[in-house]
C-alpha cells in the first residue's frame, strides 16, 4: 500500500508531539527560571568564541570588510532540547532538520555579499520596540536600525529558524543549509553614527542640524547622552546597526531625539530615496507608531525619532 508524503509528514509530527510534550514543558520551566550561568540559558553549554554567520545578503559600503567563506562547512548538527519552544514548533524543526546552530566553530557559512563604493537605501527599519514602547527612566532600551536595499538581481541567503529561547537575550538560531534567492539585502558600513539628545518636556520647534547634532536657539543646549553604536551581525545572521548589548538607559523623563545620520563627505550611503518601513516581503511602510514615529530628513541625509521617556523604569528619576 502506498502512503502519501502528507500522511507521512502528519504521522511524524504527531509522533514528535507526543514524545516531546514533556520535554517542552520542562525546558519551558527552565527558561522561566533562567540558567544562572550566562551563555545561552541552559542550551547545552555551548559557550564559544565563534561568531554568528552571515545568513542574510549584505551590501558592504565605505570599505566595510566581510570575510569571504569559500567553503561552507556544517559539521556539528544541533543536538539540544529546543528550550523555550512549543512542542509543535519542535516537531516542525525536527522534521525539516538537521539544524546547524550559530556560534559553533564547526559550522561556517556566509550569504552573498556585494561590495560597493556607494549605495542608495530603499527602506529604513527602526527596531519595533522604538515604535511601540515608551522608554522608562533607568531601564535599558534597545536601539536598532537596519538599512535595506531592494535589489535588481537577487542574492543568496540561508534559511534560518529559532532553536532556543525566542525573543530573549539567550535566543539561538540556526540553518538547515537550505538557501533562497533574496530580493533584498542589508546595507552596512562603519561610517553611520547615532546621536541621542535630551529635548525636555516638549520638542523644540526651532531645531537645526549642525552636521553632528541638533541645536536650538530657544531651548538652549540639547544635552547628548553617551551610547556605543556600531554595526552588528545579529543572531539571525543579519547585519544591523545597534547600541551596545545593554542598550541605552535614559536618565530623565521627557523627550529625546534619536538621530541616525550619515557623516557628510565620508560615506557613500544615501537615505534620500528611503522610506521608513518594517521588514517583510512586501515591506510595511510605517505611517504612525503607537509610541513614536521615525521620519527621514532627506535634506540632511539622516533619519530620527522623538521618543517620550516615562518614569518608573528603574533607578532615580533624574530631571523632571
Amino acid at each position: 500500500m502506498k502512503t502519501s508524503k502528507n500522511c507521512v509528514h502528519y504521522f511524524l509530527r504527531c509522533l514528535a508531539l507526543s514524545i516531546l510534550v514533556v520535554v517542552s514543558m520542562s525546558t519551558a520551566a527552565m527558561a522561566a527560571k533562567g540558567s544562572g550561568g550566562g551563555g545561552r540559558g541552559g542550551g547545552g553549554g555551548r559557550e564559544t568564541t565563534a561568531v554568528n554567520n552571515l545568513s542574510f545578503p549584505a551590501i558592504a559600503v565605505d570599505g566595510f570588510v566581510i570575510v569571504p567563506v569559500p567553503n561552507p562547512k556544517f559539521n556539528k548538527a544541533y543536538d539540544g532540547t529546543y528550550p523555550g519552544l512549543t512542542a509543535e514548533a519542535i516537531a516542525d524543526l525536527q522534521f525539516s532538520g538537521p539544524w546547524y546552530a550559530q556560534k559553533e566553530v564547526e559550522n561556517v557559512w556566509r550569504a552573498d555579499v556585494t561590495t560597493k563604493d556607494s549605495e542608495s537605501v530603499t527602506y529604513i527599519d527602526w527596531g519595533d520596540n522604538i515604535e511601540s514602547v515608551n522608554p522608562k527612566v533607568g531601564a535599558p532600551f534597545r536601539i536598532e536600525v537596519t538599512l535595506y536595499k531592494s535589489l535588481d538581481s537577487t542574492l543568496m541567503g540561508y534559511n534560518m529558524e529559532v532553536l532556543e529561547y525566542p525573543s530573549s537575550s539567550n535566543e539561538l538560531q540556526g540553518t538547515n543549509t537550505v538557501t533562497y534567492d533574496s530580493p533584498f539585502a542589508t546595507v552596512i558600513s562603519a561610517k553611520p553614527k547615532l546621536v541621542i539628545q535630551y529635548l525636555g518636556q516638549n520638542v523644540p520647534k526651532d531645531m537645526d542640524w549642525s552636521g553632528t547634532e541638533w541645536t536650538s536657539a530657544i531651548a538652549g543646549t540639547l544635552p547628548i547622552s553617551p551610547v556605543t553604536f556600531a554595526p552588528e551581525l545579529n543572531v539571525a545572521g543579519k547585519y544591523v546597526f545597534g547600541a551596545s548589548e545593554s542598550g541605552w538607559t535614559p536618565t530623565s523623563t521627557g523627550y529625546y531625539r534619536l538621530t541616525f545620520y550619515i557623516p557628510a563627505q565620508s560615506s557613500g550611503i544615501s537615505l534620500v530615496a528611503a522610506i521608513i518601513a518594517n521588514y517583510g516581503n512586501p515591506f510595511t511602510p510605517v505611517t504612525e507608531g503607537t509610541a513614536a514615529t521615525p521620519v527621514v530628513d532627506t535634506e540632511n541625509n539622516l533619519t530620527y525619532v522623538d521618543v517620550k521617556v516615562l518614569g518608573g523604569g528603574g533607578r532615580g528619576g533624574g530631571r523632571k
